[in-house]
């Protein structure tokens, strides 16, 4: 039997994200603005072509698969490809308290200028303007400005993604995203969903941080930014 996480876009878009999707016949993706994520019941050749059919013109999105695809390059072309380890996490997160945790200040609408421009900097993933409606997003500020971030973004019922993971470079080192991914972490075990989250491969330093947190390698996705022709 699949996996949950295996097949994580449309089974988020289908469960606990909802309503903040387009979903049709076996096919969907994540409203303009939000997230550009589009999943298929069945990831096969008949699944995108239900799912060309279904998505407007000339729409941006990315797929993600647990083995490379081929695409029919008359329907739609391959901006970029992506290797990525998804890692979940099993356990408890222990009581944490630094200097820099009674700095969590929530993000809301007021702050998404600078939520865009963080990610601009550090680019942890796709972060548009309404990226915020995923929920429970947590950023720490020094002189009014933020400078580090993480909030949730897929959720597959009983699994919620945590995303948007970054720091200025003028600040890292100093456990900004130590300590805001375990509050999220905690708000998340906290309403009895299990963390999960996705890092490029390569990124072998991002990785040792998340296992030094309690995060397990779960399986490696291909992750395909497509345009509908």
């Amino acid at each position: 039997m699949q996996h949950i996480l295996d097949n994580m876009i449309w089974n988020a878009i289908t469960t606990g994200n909802r309503d903040i999707a387009v979903v049709g016949s076996g096919v969907g993706y994540y409203l303009q603005d939000i997230a550009p994520f589009a999943g298929t019941k069945d990831l096969n050749d008949s699944g995108l072509q239900r799912l060309h059919e279904f998505m407007p013109a000339e729409k941006k999105i990315a797929i993600s698969s647990l083995e490379k695809m081929n695409y029919d390059d008359r329907k739609w072309q391959v901006n970029q490809s992506m290797d990525v380890t998804q890692m979940l996490y099993l356990h408890p997160v222990r009581a944490f308290c630094t200097e820099s945790s009674g700095l969590i200040t929530p993000l809301t609408d007021i702050h998404i200028p600078q939520m865009l421009n963080l990610t601009s900097i550090t680019k942890p993933g796709p972060f548009l303007e309404h990226t915020i409606l995923f929920g429970n997003y947590f950023g720490i500020f020094k002189d009014e400005k933020l400078i580090a971030m993480t909030g949730q973004r897929m959720h597959p019922v009983p699994y919620m993604e945590v995303s948007a993971v970054c720091t200025h470079p003028d600040h890292q080192g100093k456990g900004y995203a130590k300590t805001l991914m375990l509050h999220v972490m905690k708000i998340i075990l906290d309403n009895s969903f299990v963390p999960f989250l996705h890092v490029l491969t390569s990124n072998i330093t991002a990785i040792r941080l998340y296992e030094s947190i309690g995060f397990q390698k779960r399986k490696q996705l291909f992750i395909d930014v497509l345009e509908r022709l």
